[in-house]
């Protein structure tokens, strides 16, 4: 089960584990953005530390990759770092370095079965090899330009040619041909990565790109009072995907909605 960004919002990474599956039998791979921004505010704390929790239980079957957003320059203006300092206070600071730290240390890739690659961004004009990717020294701060920031800020763009500066300011577009090309150089089937929620994932939470050569998915339901589905994408043996689509909860709704279970009972799962 491959996860989009979730941005804080930790009833809904609940709601994806209760449908696919207790990570103790279900293999998930996160694609970063953990922190920052979510609709519901000031969960991201909560949200990392459940996933790192998953990860330190069940490291076979729990894999966090790293986003943008896994960063101490974008942390410190979308949220993460005002989120630490507002719930502990003087030791806020503490603990928001020692998550940038454990967001240092996160991977930028996945590639499964061969076949599948799991990124967070997109591709970078910079690989030669899917080894290049490995070679990434870890811990790093993501620079400005080169393959860890291409792979973390770059995005499919239909309407730009080639390799093109992306509109963000920062890192590349590509369009569907650098995804052919890059395919059959490197014997993928299907890119996986997240990043982006444009207009036409508000119903149904993905978009598909190069033929269904690339898909880009946003799990996070109602981001920013969007009321855009979220998704997940479900990867089978035999490479076969299929979505699992999370509609959005309207906000008077979600307040009038039985209580879940409280974080504790997630981490006393981990703990069994």
């Amino acid at each position: 089960t491959v996860v989009g960004d979730l941005h804080g919002q930790l009833t809904d990474l609940r709601k994806i584990i209760d449908r696919c599956g207790d990570p103790s039998r279900t293999t998930y791979i996160f694609l970063g953005d953990y922190v920052d921004r979510g609709t519901q505010k000031f969960q991201g704390l909560e949200l990392a530390v459940l996933l790192f929790a998953y990860q330190i239980r069940y490291p076979n079957r729990v894999f966090l990759l790293r986003g943008n957003h896994e960063d101490i320059n974008t942390t410190s203006t979308y949220g993460f770092y005002d989120e630490c300092m507002m719930k502990y206070g003087k030791r806020g600071e503490l603990v928001y370095l020692m998550l940038i730290n454990a967001f240092n240390h996160l991977p930028l890739a996945a590639l499964v079965g061969g076949k599948v690659l799991c990124m967070h961004g997109g591709l970078s004009p910079h690989i030669q090899t899917l080894t290049d990717i490995e070679k990434i020294p870890r811990p790093s701060i993501i620079p400005p330009y080169g393959i860890l920031c291409d792979i973390v800020w770059s995005d499919p763009d239909v309407h730009q040619p080639g390799w093109s500066l992306s509109c963000r300011g920062i890192s590349f577009s590509f369009d569907e041909t650098v995804v052919e090309q890059f395919c059959q150089k490197h014997g993928v089937d299907l890119i996986v990565r997240a990043h982006q929620i444009t207009a036409e994932m508000i119903r149904g939470g993905h978009r598909m790109f190069a033929g269904g050569r690339l898909v880009t998915i946003f799990s996070a339901p109602n981001y920013q009072n969007m009321m855009n589905d979220g998704c997940v994408l479900r990867v089978k043996k035999n490479f076969l995907v299929n979505f699992m689509i999370f509609r959005p909860v309207h906000r008077r709704q979600q307040l009038m909605l039985p209580r879940r279970q409280p974080m504790r009972n997630y981490l006393m799962k981990c703990q069994n």
